[in-house]
């Protein structure tokens, strides 16, 4: 499943709120209470290592993933889609393994240099089979979000916490945590470092992870922690080029046992290149 926008590349990337959306913002720009009057859309390119979210590495192999974002005053919309260059968990190639929808609202508020984001999810996996599913198609789902990120220190450091709450298959609960640093090098090159965490419920961590080793549910706990890295350069007006690298690690235990049976690995290095155009 792909991430929301949020503040840094990688944490959307690698939590799922662009793939989906982390706090949907644009990438690399930070989240705001004033609202602009004219509609804005970009249009993102991205060919990346490895498709890793919310800790689960869903390929080991490069992947492309294009979007594109359409917002108005504090609304905003997002198209977003991943392509299999070589085979994924499920043995897939060469096809678009995912498309994801995700509808956002910034609520105008200022309150104390808070920022707060709702929202929506539709995840959809038009070419992943599925026993399970009537037609074989893995079954869509839809996740709501609620995000605050804190601006009072935005030049030098900023919290965030993103709440997802599944609807439809999951019936889950996810939380996000993410703090970045972001540090302005010069008028084009802009840079900065994070660390976030994902929290599962047992719901959540059961229908992603599986039962536990002794047959049971899995327990409600952290799942996956990154550690990341941006760097965006301004190449021409309206032209961003982006270089990301993560390093993501799971919970130890029955998350990161099931990591190796379920999907392509328990823990990944993985970096891409992005392409963002603002028409």
């Amino acid at each position: 499943m792909n991430k929301l926008m949020t503040i840094g590349m990688t944490a959307v990337m690698a939590a799922g709120i662009a793939g989906a959306q982390d706090d949907v913002v644009m990438v690399g720009q930070a989240p705001t209470t004033e609202a602009a009057d004219v509609t804005e859309v970009t249009g993102e390119i991205a060919l990346v290592s490895s498709y890793v979210w919310r800790g689960q590495v869903l390929n080991n192999d490069a992947v492309v993933q294009p979007q594109i974002t359409a917002s108005y005053k504090n609304f905003s919309v997002n198209i977003w889609g991943n392509y299999d260059l070589g085979r994924n968990y499920k043995g897939n190639s060469g096809d678009f393994s995912e498309m994801d929808v995700s509808l956002a609202y910034t609520l105008p508020l200022d309150l104390n240099d808070v920022s707060f984001s709702v929202g929506l999810i539709n995840y959809n996996f038009p070419n992943t089979t599925s026993s399970t599913s009537s037609d074989g198609v893995a079954n869509s789902t839809t996740e709501l979000f609620a995000s605050a990120t804190i601006l009072t220190w935005m030049d030098y450091v900023i919290p965030s916490v993103t709440f997802f709450g599944d609807i439809d298959q999951v019936d889950g609960t996810y939380l996000l945590f993410d703090v970045v640093a972001p540090y302005q090098v010069s008028e084009y090159l802009s840079v900065e470092a994070g660390v976030s965490a994902g929290y599962g419920n047992t719901s959540y961590n059961d229908y992603y992870w599986g039962t536990a080793a002794n047959g049971g549910s899995q327990e409600a706990g952290f799942n996956d922690y990154n550690f990341y890295g941006n760097a965006s350069y301004e190449i021409a007006e309206n032209l961003t080029a982006s270089l990301n690298l993560t390093y993501t690690l799971l919970e130890g235990g029955a998350i990161r046992s099931a990591a190796k049976k379920l999907y392509e690995d328990n823990e990944k290095f993985w970096g891409g290149v992005n392409l963002a155009y603002d028409f």
